[in-house]
């Protein structure tokens, strides 16, 4: 269908779609959206194509799909805060940390920075802290990407290395995430970009939530955090940062809150794109390194597959698989994966996937 939209309007597109740019000038959080340039909307996305001028799309719409729109420009103006703070700023890398509660809009900020900074000709870096909802990587893992270009939405980026967490829920590994983060962190610093941006999970309410970011602002040393605040979810949290360097930043107009089986399928369509081609890989005991060690189990239902993380020598993060098989005679395992490059260590996770990449509940 054929969706004209004025100028200064924004056309709000929640997927599955597919969108096209007919004639006329838009963007999508700061990145600029081409003439005859096609993008999807992915299930449980929304997202704003911004028209500057007179514009024409072309929307094709999948089951459920939604098309409006909307007056104005939905990136609010608070979000240019972080961003001619850190343009004024001499100092080499600024972090950048966003927090926020889950559907608040931190993926959104964080787009439109990295695409206002890349415009502002800085290499950027930014890190996906959110185990539940990952963009950049599979979902029970932390990682990054190195970023040159604007992009439409942080999915679109592929990783540089990660690090294998195992859950999708933050409170359950809180540790290992702090310690993922960190990880990468480091390897991002030596990537020589001029910006690093740090996305956060959706955990921010009670004292265990508050602790936790605590830890992680300790642990970072970000220059700048930035609070997504849809009503005063983050008012503690904020008050015990004080201080320079802390901004709160409005939500979109356009902000729209997912079902938890909408999140649930944003997941597996992680799992499902780094498990693309994947084949059985079958791997000795005596070959790789098995973390934690107690954690083989002594048989496995191929239905109910485990996540598991594929390493490299040293921290290379290769990917993830499902452990589909187990013989305990010839001691081998068998692992569904895509990657090709033989792991030297195997780490074993709690997430459990069935033969289609869907979650099940344990």
């Amino acid at each position: 269908m054929r969706q004209a939209i004025q100028p200064n309007n924004t056309l709000i597109v929640d997927g599955p779609a597919s969108v096209e740019l007919i004639s006329g000038k838009a963007e999508v959080f700061g990145c600029p959206f081409n003439e005859l340039q096609r993008t999807v909307v992915r299930e449980g996305k929304r997202m704003p194509f911004f028209a500057s001028e007179p514009s024409v799309f072309d929307v094709v719409l999948g089951a459920n799909a939604t098309v409006q729109e909307m007056e104005g420009n939905t990136v609010p103006e608070s979000w240019n805060k972080p961003i001619q703070i850190v343009l004024g700023l001499e100092k080499k890398p600024i972090v950048i940390l966003v927090l926020g509660a889950s559907d608040s809009g931190k993926s959104s900020l964080c787009t439109y920075m990295l695409n206002k900074m890349v415009e502002a000709k800085r290499r950027v870096a930014i890190l996906d802290g959110d185990l539940g909802q990952s963009d950049i990587g599979p979902c029970a893992t932390v990682g990054y990407a190195i970023v040159t270009k604007p992009v439409v939405e942080l999915y679109d980026l592929r990783y540089q290395n990660g690090y294998f967490i195992g859950v999708t829920s933050p409170p359950t590994a809180v540790a290992k995430t702090l310690e993922g983060l960190a990880a990468i962190m480091g390897e991002a610093n030596q990537r020589q970009a001029d910006v690093i941006i740090i996305n956060t999970d959706g955990f921010v309410s009670g004292i265990d939530a508050i602790r936790y970011k605590l830890s992680l602002i300790k642990e970072l040393k970000p220059n700048i955090v930035v609070g997504v605040q849809i009503k005063d979810e983050l008012t503690t949290l904020m008050s015990y940062l004080g201080g320079g360097g802390v901004l709160t930043a409005t939500p979109s107009p356009a902000l729209s809150q997912r079902t938890s089986e909408k999140r649930r399928i944003l997941r597996e369509m992680t799992y499902a794109k780094y498990l693309r081609k994947s084949k059985l890989q079958c791997y000795p005991l005596s070959q790789v390194t098995v973390e934690p060690r107690n954690a083989v189990p002594k048989k496995q239902d191929p239905e109910k597959g485990v996540l598991i993380g594929l390493y490299g020598w040293g921290n290379r993060f290769l990917g993830i698989g499902v452990l589909r098989a187990i013989n305990v005679e010839r001691r081998t395992l068998k692992v569904q994966t895509a990657v090709t490059t033989t792991p030297h260590r195997l780490i074993i996770g709690k997430v459990l996937l069935n033969r289609k990449l869907q979650e099940i509940q344990d």
